[in-house]
C-alpha cells in the first residue's frame, strides 16, 4: 500500500510541470465582447480574474482540473479554490480554436456549481444551464 501511495505522489510531481507549461500558453489578458460579457479575463500563473457586467471574480486562486487538446480545440477547465461573494462562478472553461489564430477564437464559460460544469461537459460545452454564462473573447497583444 505504501508503494502505491509513493507511486501516486511521484506521478503527480511528474505531471505538474506539464500542466504548468500548458497554462503558460493560456496566460494573458482577454477582452469580452457583447453587453453581458463586456470586461476582462486575466489568467496569471496562480490566479484568474474575470470581470463582466454581472460578476467580479478578482484574483482568485485556481486549480486546473482538466486540459484537453484535439486537432482544432484546446480546452482548459479550472476550479476556483477560494470563494468570493462578488463572483457568480465556481468553475470556468476556456476554449481556443487554434485555426483562428492566437488573438481570436477564444471562449470562456462560467459555471455556478460543480453540477453545472459536469452536466455541461457531458453535453459538449453548450452552456445551457441557468447558472452558466458563455462569452466570446479576444486576446490582447502581449
Amino acid at each position: 500500500m505504501r508503494g502505491l501511495i509513493c507511486t501516486a505522489a511521484i506521478t503527480l510531481v511528474c505531471v505538474a510541470p506539464a500542466i504548468q507549461a500548458h497554462t503558460e500558453k493560456l496566460t494573458g489578458t482577454f477582452t469580452g465582447t457583447g453587453r453581458a460579457c463586456f470586461g476582462k479575463l486575466v489568467v496569471h500563473a496562480k490566479t484568474i480574474s474575470w470581470s463582466t457586467t454581472f460578476s467580479r471574480c478578482e484574483s482568485l486562486p485556481y486549480e486546473l482540473i482538466e486540459q484537453t487538446t484535439d486537432a482544432d480545440v484546446d480546452r482548459y477547465s479550472f476550479k476556483f479554490t477560494r470563494y468570493s461573494p462578488q463572483c457568480r462562478y465556481r468553475y470556468i472553461t476556456v476554449t481556443h480554436r487554434g485555426a483562428s489564430g492566437t488573438d481570436i477564437g477564444w471562449d470562456v464559460i462560467g459555471y455556478g456549481s460543480e453540477q453545472s460544469y459536469l452536466a455541461d461537459k457531458a453535453n459538449g460545452y453548450t452552456a445551457n444551464a441557468p447558472d452558466t454564462m458563455a462569452c466570446y473573447l479576444i486576446r490582447e497583444s502581449k
